[in-house]
């Protein structure tokens, strides 16, 4: 069984990589999701509060391991797929999103320091991804949903701001302690 799955992984390997050279590399799509990163990324760089630079940071690092593990295990559940990647063998940093949904809950984070004000900032932030942004993603073929809603995706984008919040704050409040 393992020579079976090892033998079909290293076959679906390979139809990926010649799928992403030959139809995403440097195509429409590739060049999204390379522009949409990069702006983000230095939307990000240019908004960051030089103050807090540590913690913001923290708050990126964090919504990213936890965007990332949710979105690996969405896709291999087949509740979504990204069926164009910046770099397909990479697929920490190769969907639309990878800097775009870090960047967002980090800034949130640095603007939204109070809770009722994160809440409301989050809410309103993941639902416009959820119910604007997604669907743009699937109508010019950046995103698939096959078992999953955008009303799933609002609950899950909420529940990862406030986790995200959570921690931060945990470990700002432990940084504090310890001065």
């Amino acid at each position: 069984m393992d020579k079976e799955i090892e033998r079909m992984t290293s076959t679906l390997h390979q139809m990926e990589m010649d799928y992403w050279i030959h139809q995403d590399l440097f195509h429409f799509h590739w060049w999204v999701i390379l522009i949409m990163n990069v702006i983000f990324l230095i939307l990000f760089l240019f908004l960051i509060d030089r103050q807090r630079i540590l913690l913001i940071t923290l708050a990126f690092i964090i919504s990213y391991v936890i965007n990332t593990i949710f979105d690996d295990i969405g896709e291999y559940f087949l509740l979504w797929s990204h069926p164009h990647q910046l770099v397909r063998f990479l697929a920490p940093i190769a969907t639309v999103e990878f800097i775009i949904i870090p960047s967002i809950i980090a800034l949130m984070y640095q603007f939204f320091s109070r809770w009722k004000f994160f809440f409301i900032a989050n809410f309103i932030v993941a639902s416009l991804i959820s119910f604007i942004v997604q669907p743009i993603f699937v109508y010019i073929g950046l995103y698939k949903l096959h078992n999953w809603t955008y009303f799933y995706s609002l609950v899950v984008l909420f529940v990862i701001g406030v986790v995200v919040k959570i921690a931060v704050d945990f470990i700002e409040k432990k940084q504090l302690n310890h001065l």
